[in-house]
């Protein structure tokens, strides 16, 4: 993954690829996360990255994904032969059109947005840690897209959380959507050595071009009394 959608940490792809190159093995990067949002470049040893259009704010269910040439691969669906023989299948060309704007906003915007939101992202972080007892940010604390946020608090589930704040308004979630619809913990928050229980009280935040500083100020009120309440109900809390 050329960032990780779910704690926001830039991966080095540089270096992966360097190591996949002189294994002579194909590097395919995810980059669904990163596109639009830093600048990505498929120059750095990758031969394969995906890419999708809902997340620069473009049509659903449309994606790409980039080939280097010469490099060989098996399509997966067959038929009439489109996309060069590689994904049979008559073409959406209304979100293929809307998947090239939505790219070049993004690419136009990327500099001056990602200023914006790193600093409500900051400001969110921070007020967070400051304000609330035994909370933790997951992922790099630099290297990370600027739009993502992922605490984890001690004693309480994300899912209590979740439900509480979106009877504020406020919506949020525990982990990546690849993964919402399960109740085990975060297998990324697992692998990072973040133990069981703690990884169950995570919380993902992430903010796009619509948001404000009053919303960012609206959670920093709101999340105190949630989780004060939820860790006095907790029999995990230390008494």
């Amino acid at each position: 993954m050329y960032t990780n959608g779910e704690v926001g940490t830039i991966e080095p792809i540089q270096k992966i690829g360097e190591i996949a190159k002189d294994k002579e093995i194909y590097f395919h990067v995810d980059a669904v996360a990163a596109a639009g949002k830093i600048p990505t470049d498929v120059s750095e040893n990758i031969d394969l990255m995906s890419i999708s259009s809902n997340d620069m704010y473009g049509p659903k269910g449309t994606g790409a994904l980039y080939i280097r040439k010469g490099t060989k691969i098996q399509p997966i669906i067959h038929g009439g032969g489109q996309e060069r023989g590689l994904r049979s299948g008559s073409e959406n060309v209304a979100s293929i059109v809307g998947m090239g704007k939505s790219a070049e906003l993004a690419k136009a915007e990327m500099e001056s947005e990602a200023g914006r939101i790193s600093a409500l992202r900051d400001k969110l972080v921070n007020g967070i840690l400051e304000g609330i007892t035994d909370t933790y940010l997951n992922g790099h604390p630099k290297k990370r897209l600027p739009n993502n946020a992922n605490v984890r608090f001690s004693f309480i589930e994300g899912e209590s959380i979740i439900l509480s704040l979106d009877m504020e308004g406020i919506s949020t979630s525990s982990s990546s959507a690849c993964t919402s619809k399960t109740l085990e913990p975060s297998h990324v928050l697992i692998a990072m050595g973040i133990s069981h229980a703690d990884s169950q009280g995570a919380l993902l935040l992430t903010l796009g071009k619509n948001n404000t500083k009053e919303d960012v100020e609206y959670l920093l009120e709101t999340l105190p009394a949630i989780i004060k309440r939820l860790r006095d109900m907790s029999p995990l809390t230390p008494r």
